[in-house]
């Protein structure tokens, strides 16, 4: 099954209502299973560096088909993983806040927010899935 345009727009929906929640201003991104963009938002006011952050953390929750946050834990100063964003062109961002998108065991996208703490990137992360249903 492939992400549609309407699940990602109410994904974001949903992570920018936990945001407003929080009191935070983030930049929310979802890729489909190939790490392409399907949609990107960001909140007025979230600084320019979380358009980059948000994009980063989808591609890299999809590519390894596991939540940023686990990575970030499980590699920690990794030599290899540590270097991920210049072997992948700053692609691979091993920063909390990304998580995959599944529809029963398949992998189909994943949602990355930046702006926030890395456990209110999470939070918003998982609220935008939650509010849609897709996780």
């Amino acid at each position: 099954m492939a992400l549609t345009l309407d699940q990602a727009d109410s994904i974001i929906k949903g992570a920018r209502e936990k945001a407003s929640e929080l009191g935070i201003k983030v930049s929310i991104a979802v890729v489909d299973s190939g790490g392409h963009i399907v949609a990107q938002g960001r909140m007025d006011g979230a600084r320019i560096i979380t358009i980059d952050m948000s994009r980063g953390k989808a591609f890299t929750a999809v590519a390894f088909q596991s939540e940023t946050q686990a990575l970030a834990e499980r590699f920690g100063q990794n030599m290899f993983f540590g270097s991920g964003p210049d072997l992948s062109q700053g692609k691979i961002v091993p920063l909390p806040g990304g998580v995959p998108i599944r529809q029963g065991e398949e992998v189909v996208g994943a949602v990355g927010v930046g702006g926030g703490s890395g456990e209110q990137d999470v939070e918003c992360a998982k609220a935008g899935l939650t509010a849609t249903g897709v996780m």
